[in-house]
């Protein structure tokens, strides 16, 4: 029970930045599982290669894995930028593949790095699978919340939400 509690807390902290990415990119967009749905599968892949390989790289992960995630993160900022409002008022699709992707190591990332702690407990192949579970809902129920949202110039204020969390990650 202790570990389903821990699991289950964990789980939702690393998944915030997931809230937070599914809102930004979905402002002005319509909503898809392909986003939510890549972001989870990234998730369980790796953390599922975390649990596998946990002892092995236990010293080297820490700051690197953050600041990876970062530079993807603000890499999809500068693309936001760099949309003219031509772009976003004629882009009402859905997100794409490959920024679904990317969001999905970025986000990921942080959800390999807590099981590899995790793993390292010997909580096994559980938290895997609430990471990646929680990570699905929590980008579904920000790309639902953007849909409320009607903001002139989200290119911008996608940006900016990116940028922070890029920002966030490096701290």
């Amino acid at each position: 029970m202790k570990n389903l509690l821990t699991i289950a807390v964990t789980a939702v902290i690393v998944s915030l930045d997931s809230f937070v990415a599914g809102f930004s990119l979905s402002l002005n967009k319509k909503a898809n599982l392909m986003l939510p749905s890549a972001v989870a599968l990234i998730t369980l892949v790796l953390c599922l290669a975390t649990t596998l390989i946990g002892q092995l790289l236990q010293g080297y992960l820490g700051k690197v894995v953050d600041y990876f995630g970062a530079g993807l993160l603000a890499l999809l900022a500068l693309i936001s930028l760099t949309k003219g409002d031509d772009d976003e008022k004629a882009n009402l699709s859905t997100v794409t593949m490959s920024e679904s992707l990317t969001i999905g190591v970025a986000v990921g990332m942080d959800a390999a790095v807590a099981n590899l702690s995790l793993a390292l407990l010997g909580v096994g192949l559980l938290a895997p699978i609430v990471f990646a579970i929680t990570h699905f809902f929590t980008v579904l129920l920000g790309q639902l919340l953007a849909r409320k949202v009607k903001l002139e110039h989200t290119n911008i204020f996608s940006a900016v939400i990116l940028m922070a969390l890029a920002i966030s990650k490096m701290i």
